[in-house]
């Protein structure tokens, strides 16, 4: 499941940086950066605990790969975080250039990202976080369509 993750994970970083187009460049550099760190720092989170800690699991070696599931726990706590702080910057963004209309976006991207700090992707909590950063996503990019070229 993790190798498929590895995949699919990275793109919610790149749904943040499309998010942020519109933002002011004194926002949207740090918060891009940000969410690079995302990116960056939650795709080692699912290579090492979820790839290669489930591999040691399975082949009988779960003691052994306690300390890949804390070094990836650790980094996943920074990517978690990074995602949450973009998150941030494009709620308060989207609220301050939408108005009214940027607010039921904004509520379930900022309630998601805060849920997806401690629960990964576990049920209940983690799929009712990553449905919120779905949906939440989703309807800000509705209150903020893109001019044509």
């Amino acid at each position: 499941m993790h190798i498929i993750l590895a995949v699919v994970f990275p793109l919610l970083g790149a749904a943040q940086w499309v998010l942020l187009e519109d933002s002011p460049k004194w926002v949207r550099y740090p918060a891009r950066i940000a969410a690079f760190g995302y990116v960056v720092f939650y795709g080692a989170l699912d290579a090492l605990a979820g790839i290669g800690g489930g591999a040691m699991t399975m082949n009988n070696a779960r003691e052994a790969a306690q300390p890949v599931f804390a070094i990836g726990n650790q980094l996943g706590h920074v990517g978690a975080w990074s995602f949450f702080a973009a998150s941030i910057a494009i709620g308060v963004c989207a609220l301050f250039q939408h108005k009214l209309k940027a607010i039921p976006g904004a509520a379930f991207l900022l309630t998601g990202s805060f849920l997806f700090l401690d629960s990964h992707i576990y049920w209940p909590k983690g799929v009712i976080a990553c449905t919120c950063i779905a949906i939440g996503m989703a309807a800000i990019s509705y209150v903020s369509p893109r001019p044509a070229r």
